[in-house]
């Protein structure tokens, strides 16, 4: 999608000696332009699509009635996976076309960016448009974010305001813990921006930094906006109406600018499926600015956006359904009467409705402030929302940390994953990148999924199960490739956990075997010399149960460091790290 340098500028210019004067902050490689939307309407970095082989996309492209010669591929890194068009239909009302592409069969299931050219020079990416899956699943759960207010929530004029970035630790602290946990999709429910109407002013370029952002979370992310992100403050200079058109020129869509009151599409409403559960996101708001008054009017919803609502259940085959937007301000949405089983919002900035009532009418605390999310599990067509937590904070918190460093070096590489929130998470991913060659890989404690092969590295995937209040470490070596593939991602036996760590006077150690086999498990020091034995003999099939008291082989209490503790089963060995305070 390509970026007008000469149009921000002039707007800059104009904005800066008419309405305000400031001198300038220097611009980061965050800070920027972003990527406005030219060509491709849908799917987008905001409303992605998700598939399998054998599934069709359809891509709704903005383009002349006359343009011929259309063509799509899928882009990871260096790979691009050209898609065949079998069908496409030109839409005359809104002036796009709807492209459909099967999905074919590809080596990697990843986070694609999509490719469209054309006759006419006519060439546009966006990204982490499509993601691809083997297979759908039936058990999943899904995240929900709300109210980040980025890059901060210092409102124009005031000081600090056009400096200040302090939401996009908060954000990046919740990416974190996204990527980890590896939910199927997010759902963000508005207040992404924090000022919509202060793009391209005192050089401020927000909406690229955002974009910016939610390209880290490797997952899909369906964002739907917020009163901050199109109402408009009357404060800010700019011209009423500017909060809503930064949003279509980034987000979608430029058919919403119409200013017939007869014209049926001024709101930015979408949905999506998902197994037998119809996603359905909305667009609400406060028209603080009262542009185009005799549009949008004073509500939080209007008459052509009910309309769509209401046809877009009639017409879906979904047995459950999920409502998300931002809020509803003038109690105009009845969850009953929509037949909706979950409906997730925000902007007040706190956790509010029940887990266990149904249907589920929930809000979730504030991503800005509190680092807040809410996981969502889905068992067929029933939702088990979960508490909110919070990324980073004191007892709530789940990370992970490499050793050595995770940077296509080394050959051998463990994952310690730290979880002391009381949630486990069945999918979780981790990405260990690997120096480039056809090695195969041996997994300990995890489940290899795939590899992507590259030039410079490969990333191997490596599913995890990560258990509440429990630490756990995944590690992986490259070996010489086998003749029997099937050898490649086996378990000999799993380092389940080990709690406390950090611990003060003791750690229990949890170890599970597949067979019968001699077992060996030895503690030692930093500087790698062995301290005590804690088994060494026959082990059975099935769970073993061990306790380090922190002392060596000879009851000698030892100092508080790091330790690490290696098992070795059936030829095969693993090492833990344990913290001892």
């Amino acid at each position: 999608m390509k970026i007008s340098l000469l149009g921000h500028r002039i707007l800059f210019l104009l904005t800066v000696f008419c309405l305000i004067s400031v001198s300038l902050p220097a611009l980061s490689a965050w800070n920027a332009p972003g990527d406005t939307l030219s060509v491709i309407m849908r799917p987008i970095l905001n409303i992605p699509a998700i598939h399998i082989p054998g599934e069709t996309l359809v891509i709704t492209a903005l383009a002349a009635e006359h343009t011929t010669g259309f063509a799509a591929a899928l882009l990871h890194g260096s790979k691009r996976i050209p898609l065949q068009l079998t069908n496409q239909n030109f839409n005359p009302t809104l002036g796009t076309w709807a492209l459909h592409c099967p999905i074919p069969a590809v080596a990697v299931y990843e986070l694609y960016d999509l490719e469209l050219t054309a006759n006419g020079g006519i060439h546009d990416i966006t990204q982490h448009a499509v993601k691809l899956l083997p297979t759908r699943k039936s058990s999943y759960y899904f995240v929900h974010l709300t109210d980040l207010h980025l890059p901060n929530r210092v409102n124009y004029p005031n000081s600090g305001y056009d400096t200040d970035s302090t939401e996009v630790v908060d954000f990046r602290a919740v990416i974190d813990d996204i990527n980890l946990i590896n939910p199927e999709f997010v759902l963000i429910t508005g207040d992404l921006i924090n000022e919509g109407e202060l793009e391209n002013l005192a050089g401020q370029y927000w909406y690229g930094w955002t974009q910016r952002l939610l390209a880290l979370i490797e997952v899909p992310v369906y964002v739907v906006s917020g009163n901050h992100d199109i109402g408009g403050w009357n404060s800010t200079p700019g011209p009423q109406g500017s909060a809503r058109r930064h949003w279509w020129r980034y987000f979608g869509w430029p058919w919403l600018n119409n200013s017939s009151t007869s014209w049926a599409y001024h709101t930015q409403d979408y949905s999506f499926d998902y197994g037998d559960v119809q996603y359905i996101g909305l667009e609400t708001y406060i028209n603080y600015d009262r542009w185009r008054n005799n549009i949008y009017g004073n509500n939080s919803m209007i008459s052509s956006q009910r309309n769509w609502l209401e046809n877009e259940i009639a017409l879906s085959p979904a047995s459950a359904r999920v409502l998300f937007y931002h809020y509803d301000f003038d109690e105009e949405i009845y969850l009953d009467e929509l037949n909706t089983d979950l409906s997730l919002w925000g902007h007040t900035h706190q956790n509010s409705g029940s887990t266990t009532q149904y249907p589920f009418n929930l809000s979730t605390k504030s991503v800005c402030g509190s680092r807040s999310y809410r996981t969502i599990k889905v068992n067929g067509t029933t939702f088990i929302p979960q508490y909110t937590v919070a990324a980073g904070s004191s007892g709530t918190s789940i990370y992970n940390y490499f050793l050595p460093s995770n940077e296509g070096i080394a050959d051998s590489v463990s994952c310690t994953i730290i979880n002391n929130q009381n949630i486990s998470y069945d999918e979780g991913l981790i990405k260990f990148i690997m120096p480039p060659g056809n090695d195969d890989y041996q997994v300990y404690a995890g489940i290899l999924q795939q590899v992507d092969r590259g030039s410079q590295h490969n990333v191997c995937y490596v599913k995890a199960h990560i258990l509440p209040n429990l630490t756990r470490t995944i590690s992986i070596a490259a070996r010489e490739a086998q003749s029997n593939a099937d050898e490649v991602g086996s378990i000999p036996f799993e380092l389940i956990n080990s709690w406390p760590n950090p611990f003060s006077e003791s750690a229990n150690i949890h170890l599970k075997f597949p067979s019968s086999s001699p077992l060996k498990v030895s503690i030692y020091n930093l500087r790698g010399a062995k301290i005590r034995d804690l088994y060494d003999g026959i082990t059975k099939a099935g769970d073993l149960s061990l306790v380090w008291d922190g002392k060596d082989q000879k009851a000698t209490a030892q100092a508080a460091g790091i330790y690490f503790l290696k098992a070795e089963f059936s030829g095969q060995s693993q090492v833990h790290k344990l913290i001892k305070y």
